[in-house]
C-alpha cells in the first residue's frame, strides 16, 4: 500500500527502517529488473534492537513490538523451511505463538487508538538463511529482537499492558534459550534478556 494511499485513509505510515541499498541487492545477484522496482522499494530490514524514545507512550511501545512480531511471524517461515523433525516442529510452534501475540496486539491497538502499523510484504534478512546452522542462528536472533522491543515496552506500560510485555518478554527469553541450545551455542542463557548488547 503506498503512503499516499496510507495518509488518504488516515493511516501514517511506518517509521521507516534502514533500507536495503541497491548496491546490497546488485553484490547478491539481485538486480533489478527493468521497469519494476527494486527489492529495496519492496523489502524492509527486521526490526533491530529496539532503543526505547524517553518520550514514547505506551501506545507507541505497542505499536514497536507489533512490527517486531509481524517481522519475527515472517521470519520463521523462511527459518521452517531449513528445519527437520522436532526443530521444524519448535519453529511452528514460535510461529503460531508470535502470531497469536500478534493477533492480539492488533486487536487492542485497533479498539484503543484506532492507529494500527500496517505490515510489510517482506523484511530483508540480516544474512543468508541456507541451511540449519544459519536458520538456527535466525531463530535465536529473532527471539533475541523481539525480546528487546517488549522489553523496551516495560517503563511505558502499566497493568495489563504491563503483564503483558513481561509475558511476552519471558516467552521470547525462553524460545531464544531453547533455540541456543538446539544450535549448540554457548552460553545458554544470558543474564538480561532483550538488553541491547
Amino acid at each position: 500500500m503506498s503512503e499516499r494511499t496510507e495518509r488518504s485513509e488516515g493511516r501514517e505510515a511506518m517509521p521507516s527502517w534502514h533500507r536495503m541499498s541497491e548496491r546490497t541487492e546488485r553484490s547478491e545477484g539481485r538486480e533489478a529488473m527493468p521497469g519494476q522496482h527494486s527489492m529495496s522499494e519492496r523489502t524492509e530490514r527486521m526490526p533491530s534492537q529496539y532503543s526505547p524514545s524517553p518520550t514514547a507512550g505506551p501506545t507507541q511501545a505497542l505499536a514497536d513490538a507489533l512490527a517486531a512480531e509481524y517481522a519475527a511471524v515472517w521470519a520463521y517461515g523462511v527459518i521452517g523451511v531449513h528445519l527437520s523433525d522436532a526443530s521444524r516442529t519448535a519453529a511452528r510452534a514460535a510461529e503460531a505463538a508470535h502470531r497469536s501475540r500478534r493477533d492480539a496486539l492488533l486487536l487492542q491497538l485497533a479498539e484503543g487508538s484506532g492507529q494500527v502499523p500496517a505490515d510489510r510484504a517482506g523484511y530483508a534478512l540480516p544474512y543468508p538463511v541456507t541451511d540449519r546452522a544459519t536458520a538456527l542462528r535466525l531463530a535465536v536472533e529473532i527471539e533475541e529482537r523481539t525480546a528487546g522491543h517488549w522489553r523496551a515496552a516495560l517503563p511505558h506500560t502499566t497493568g495489563a499492558d504491563r503483564n503483558t510485555a513481561l509475558a511476552a518478554l519471558t516467552d521470547c527469553a525462553l524460545r531464544a534459550t531453547r533455540w541456543r541450545r538446539t544450535a549448540g551455542v554457548t552460553p545458554v542463557t544470558v543474564a538480561f534478556p532483550g538488553r541491547p548488547a
